[in-house]
């Protein structure tokens, strides 16, 4: 693969992941899922357990509202779960059952929080790139421990694009650096 192609640049503006909906579409759609779920869960039985299909509509609303709008969606879900399976279970102890629901809606938070911090790094990704291109000068980034060039402008690609990063640096330029989304150390220069 040529060395211009597998530089990062920004994506094309497409459409979200669940659509390019306002959050009022996004929340009702979201209930009406979970409200349906819960139904359809409740009419199959207890021992179906479709609760985990409550990832769906927590994982819509987490990507279009945020971390909180996916908790309490979350906790909804479970809160039905409970109140609709409190007297179905068939476990010879109580606390079997309250086990199940601490698992569904532990579950349910790892996943928020998940979905929450992939949008986050995925946001910040696009934003940095968008930022990069709009330099009216050749910028990359390069990647400290590997010694590989992540991405550059457009500028950078029509000038220095397959140079190697030794070269890369004897050309005159600003540096700033920075840590990856990953942790990893990473390195902007922009050249003169």
């Amino acid at each position: 693969m040529p060395e211009t192609e597998r530089l990062s640049t920004p994506a094309p503006a497409g459409p979200e992941v669940f659509g390019e909906y306002g959050p009022a579409v996004v929340v009702a759609a979201a209930v009406v899922l979970v409200a349906a779920i819960s139904a359809i869960d409740k009419v199959t039985g207890y021992d179906l357990q479709l609760g985990i299909l409550h990832l769906v509509p927590i994982a819509m609303i987490t990507w279009a509202l945020g971390r909180k709008w996916g908790l309490a969606l979350a906790l909804v879900a479970v809160a039905l779960w409970v109140g609709i399976f409190r007297s179905a279970h068939h476990y010879s102890l109580g606390v079997y059952f309250w086990w199940d629901g601490v698992v569904l809606l532990a579950t349910f938070i790892a996943f928020v929080l998940v979905i929450s911090r992939l949008r986050e790094v995925l946001r910040s990704h696009e934003l940095a790139l968008t930022a990069l291109e709009k330099m009216d000068t050749a910028a990359y980034v390069v990647d400290l421990q590997t010694e590989e060039v992540l991405s550059g402008n457009r500028m950078f690609r029509e000038r220095f694009a397959g140079r190697g990063v030794e070269e890369l640096k004897r050309l005159p330029g600003k540096e700033s650096h920075f840590l990856l989304p990953d942790g990893r150390p990473a390195l902007l220069r922009v050249l003169s």
